[in-house]
């Protein structure tokens, strides 16, 4: 009788989260992690339709966790075209439209960048796709979850992650539409559809649904968050002597703000401000032990020094206003008193 009601339970949760994106024509595969989601998607759509085409397109600044899986796919003979970005970190439409081919058969495009909160333009690469039946879409969609506007239910898959939303580390889950098929990575019982075999951590599947429809209520704080962004955006744009903003005022999530220091070490200000009690990274933690270079940055700069030299900033609903002064006051302080 338990382990009918668990699961009872476990069937009303991916119902609720498949609700709250408003995707009734979706169904919903729990993961450890975002970064174990965008390997099932890729590889999933990969080997599951190959006889259509193995060829893949993506962009330069995806998340680690696609581009290590687009190598591997390489290694397998499928064939990657990564879109350039603009200085704005977005691709470009015309330069999709110009890289299908026939033999196409995966989209994978991140909604949000993790590093500097640029948004692609989901809605229209969704318009683009729609024309090529044979294709489908694949968003990243981890830094867009109850932070900006995204039409869901027309994506064919997407990504989510708990721990970006307030969520336990170790969840992750991918939306996949009805009509698709996965190649699975994990054989074994067929739990969750045969999509993902092994036993259900239903624990973690009712922290996430939680962590998912709190993520979409605290969205009525976005305008404090653009509040705490802009303090913060005005002080560096009226110092543009010390810093180049990354992060720019169009098309960006405003839960990020990405700049970089033209005359101080990123490493030794991030410390300084870790001594003043303020939290921010020089990149995403997610590749934090490769090279000091952002490759995102690169990308979008084509600028080796602020590629090597940013610093990264991420708020929440749990941030004020008054931190944001703070955080204006400390690190002009610090500025002025580091000699280098």
């Amino acid at each position: 009788k338990l382990a009918y009601e668990i699961s009872y339970l476990y069937e009303n949760n991916k119902n609720e989260i498949l609700k709250l994106f408003n995707c009734p024509s979706h169904n919903f595969i729990f993961t450890s992690s975002a970064s174990e989601a965008n390997n099932l998607a890729l590889k999933g759509i990969a080997f599951m339709y190959q006889n259509r085409g193995k060829h893949i397109i993506s962009a330069k600044n995806e998340h680690p966790s696609i581009l290590e899986t687009l190598k591997q796919l390489e290694s397998f003979g499928f064939d990657v075209t990564y879109l350039d970005v603009n200085e704005s970190g977005v691709i470009d439409i015309e330069q999709l439209k110009t890289t299908i081919r026939k033999d196409t058969i995966l989209v994978s495009l991140m909604a949000a960048n993790n590093e500097t909160g640029a948004i692609n333009p989901i809605k229209q690469i969704i318009e683009v796709i729609k024309n090529y039946p044979k294709i489908y879409l694949h968003v990243d969609a981890v830094q867009a979850v109850g932070k900006i506007d995204l039409d869901y239910k027309d994506i064919d898959l997407f990504t989510i992650s708990a721990h970006k939303i307030h969520g336990l580390k170790g969840e992750g889950g991918l939306a996949i539409k009805n009509n698709i098929k996965l190649f699975p990575l994990i054989c074994g019982g067929g739990q969750q559809d045969g999509f993902r075999s092994g036993t259900i951590d239903y624990a973690n599947a009712f922290c996430l649904t939680k962590a998912v429809s709190n993520a979409f209520k605290n969205r009525r704080n976005s305008g404090e968050i653009a509040k705490i962004n802009k303090i913060i955006y005005d002080y560096l744009i009226n110092n543009a002597d010390e810093y180049a903003i990354n992060s720019k005022m169009v098309d960006v999530n405003p839960y990020i703000l990405n700049f970089s220091l033209k005359r101080k070490k990123a490493s030794v200000v991030v410390e300084a401000l870790s001594n003043n009690n303020i939290c921010v990274s020089t990149k995403s933690s997610c590749h934090s032990k490769s090279n000091n270079e952002s490759y995102v940055i690169y990308e979008q700069t084509k600028d080796h020094l602020l590629s090597s030299n940013s610093i990264r900033l991420s708020f929440s609903h749990l941030n004020s206003v008054e931190e944001a002064n703070y955080f204006v006051q400390i690190l002009d302080k610090i500025i002025k008193e580091i000699k280098q």
